[in-house]
């Protein structure tokens, strides 16, 4: 058997197991196990949280928006029981197991778009639920890249909505980074961390496509300025 066999072979089994239900529950079982294990395993400082609360009690709520890499951790800003959260996730199947530990918890929802095509009404959807008083949660260079630059859904969203589109941004002491695309970041227990929310700004209701995808790159830049302060934060504590 040449090269060529093997990973023809290896690919079909990766898609049987990507078409078993029970293997992606199980999957999913797992996940969302190590996740909630590891998040009440870190001891955490949040930052922006007391602004974010006070426009979601005056409701005004926010489209929040991470880097595919930092997934995981972004809807843990805090508890979503009073006020209702969406994550704009794709239907891939690794989307869904990267989306897993998010199903369970306490007022958050997933709305699923595809990967390709026409995703429309998606959009339409995402757009009345945030005008009905429901924030959204969304990875700006997702679902397949490229990585750490910004597509501009949030802020179309944001700007059809009338609200703030806002970046979110995580830094954990202890972390392993997997081979994929995007660099996923996976926290390991038994560190420190930080977890932040920033103000953002509120897209223009009508936007050219020029003009979107640079708002899409303000937005990039405001995450990757959130991701720095969450670092420099996180150094002066081990520092300290």
């Amino acid at each position: 058997m040449n090269f060529k066999d093997l990973k023809r072979r290896w690919r079909r089994f990766e898609v049987r197991l990507q078409q078993s239900s029970r293997v992606q529950n199980a999957l999913r079982s797992m996940i969302s196990g190590y996740v909630n294990l590891v998040f009440r395993r870190i001891r955490w400082e949040w930052i922006g949280l007391e602004e974010l609360d006070t426009d979601l009690s005056n409701g005004r709520p926010r489209v929040l928006s991470c880097w595919h890499s930092q997934l995981m951790f972004a809807p843990y800003l805090r508890d979503w029981t009073d006020h209702p959260l969406f994550i704009l996730a794709s239907r891939h199947a690794d989307a869904q197991l990267a989306t897993s530990n998010m199903e369970k918890m306490p007022g958050v929802s997933i709305l699923t778009v595809g990967t390709s095509g026409d995703n429309s009404a998606s959009i339409r959807d995402a757009v009345k639920r945030v005008r009905r008083g429901a924030s959204m949660g969304i990875a700006v260079d997702g679902p397949m890249g490229p990585a750490l630059i910004a597509k501009p859904g949030a802020v179309v969203i944001a700007g059809l909505a009338g609200v703030t589109v806002s970046p979110v941004a995580y830094a954990v002491t202890h972390k392993i980074r997997l081979g994929t695309w995007d660099r996923f970041v996976v926290p390991m227990p038994w560190g420190r961390g930080v977890l932040a929310v920033g103000e953002g700004f509120v897209p223009p209701r009508r936007m050219s496509e020029a003009e979107a995808q640079t708002a899409a790159d303000r937005l990039g830049t405001m995450i990757n300025d959130l991701a720095a302060l969450c670092e420099s934060r996180l150094q002066a504590k081990r520092r300290g």
